[in-house]
């Protein structure tokens, strides 16, 4: 297999399964380029901009109503999220509740967040995504949002016994509320729009 470390290609011993340690010695520190998905060092393609404008928007949004609610934690990518031994992801954004503040370590959160926010971007696979909501469910994510760019959509999914269950999809004149972040609405239209 072969990474890209900085500006060099670096080829690495090939191996059935890496664990959140190779994974850490494996790829540049803060790259936020890689993820590790059942085992597999995955490359991760840099956001286009409108991707980060999105995230940019919401992030504001999301931060300043948990900030002055005292509700938890924010935090945008790239931020390692370790799920399993063979499964380490960075969500677009993730929130933490003062519940469960004791996930988050001193590199990464160790374990599973109660919300998670992916914003499909050129870049992304079917695949990839796919992989993606199957470890949120089944770890326990209690609310999970994808945004789709493209259709200015965001679908919004509970989960109700380590299965999503799809409440909605909402366009740009569409308001959406968080079960999970009390009390935060979003009209779709300030970060599509």
């Amino acid at each position: 297999m072969t990474v890209l470390m900085g500006e060099q290609k670096v080829r690495i011993p090939s191996k059935k399964a890496y664990t959140y340690e190779d994974y850490a010695k494996l790829t540049p520190p803060d790259s936020g380029n890689y993820e590790l998905h059942n085992g597999q060092i995955i490359y991760m393609p840099t956001p286009i901009p409108r991707h980060q404008e999105i995230s940019g928007r919401l992030n504001y949004l999301l931060f300043g109503h948990i900030l002055t609610k005292r509700l938890g934690k924010l935090y945008a990518a790239p931020m390692d999220v370790k799920f399993t031994k063979n499964d380490t992801v960075q969500p677009d954004l993730l929130f933490i509740s003062n519940a469960q503040l004791d996930i988050i370590g001193s590199k990464k959160i160790e374990g599973t967040p109660d919300f998670i926010i992916e914003i499909y971007s050129p870049g992304n696979t079917g695949k990839e995504m796919s992989y993606k909501k199957f470890l949120y469910e089944s770890c326990g994510v209690k609310e999970y949002w994808v945004i789709y760019p493209s259709k200015n959509t965001i679908k919004q999914y509970k989960n109700q016994d380590k299965d999503f269950i799809l409440l909605g999809e909402y366009g740009v004149t569409d308001t959406i509320s968080s079960f999970v972040v009390e009390g935060f609405s979003l009209n779709i239209g300030e970060i599509l729009g």
